[in-house]
């Protein structure tokens, strides 16, 4: 199997290209959720804002909540190599603070507070670790075919809610 090599100035600028992509998909849901919420405001101005208002609004704030879903999932994935990185120092760091953790024989009931915050972050940094897992969920083929049509979708409550800018304008 052939190996691939990728050099730094080509990773980095694969990075950027990413970050303005999420950018730009985080400012489309951004502007359908700002949408959404002046279409709610005009339901809400026309007759009173009842269950169905309700469901409806829900309804337009879920795909701008997907894609701030994906955009999370692949800035994970994004910063994995630099958290790779990071690992072996991290472990040190990690085994250091246990093996003073373990050799305090000074604990006692009112100092136990302090040790479990003392343990707080070695096990945050083990959950940072198992997060690697949970960013690969957006590539899976179900995940990537909603993330396409609530982009979709958060276009056309952007033109919607143009509409609804103009009628409370003009109206």
């Amino acid at each position: 199997m052939p190996r691939l090599t990728v050099s730094t100035a080509q990773l980095a600028s694969l990075e950027s290209t990413i970050r303005g992509f999420v950018r730009a998909l985080r400012r489309l849901a951004l502007a359908a959720a700002a949408f959404a919420a002046l279409i709610a405001l005009l339901l809400r101005r026309d007759g009173g804002f009842d269950g169905a208002d309700a469901v409806l609004t829900l309804l337009l704030l879920t795909p701008p909540a997907i894609v701030f879903f994906f955009t999370r999932g692949v800035l994970e994935l994004v910063s994995l190599p630099g958290r790779l990185q990071r690992v072996p120092r991290e472990s040190q760091e990690q085994i250091a603070e246990l093996t003073r953790i373990a050799g305090d024989r000074t604990t006692r009931a009112r100092s136990a507070p302090f040790l479990l915050w003392r343990l707080r972050g070695t096990a945050g940094s083990l959950r940072d670790m198992a997060g690697i897992a949970y960013s690969y969920r957006v590539f899976t083929p179900a995940f990537l075919t909603a993330t396409a049509l609530s982009a979709l979708a958060c276009v056309a409550i952007v033109g919607a809610g143009l509409i609804a800018l103009l009628v409370v304008v003009l109206g």
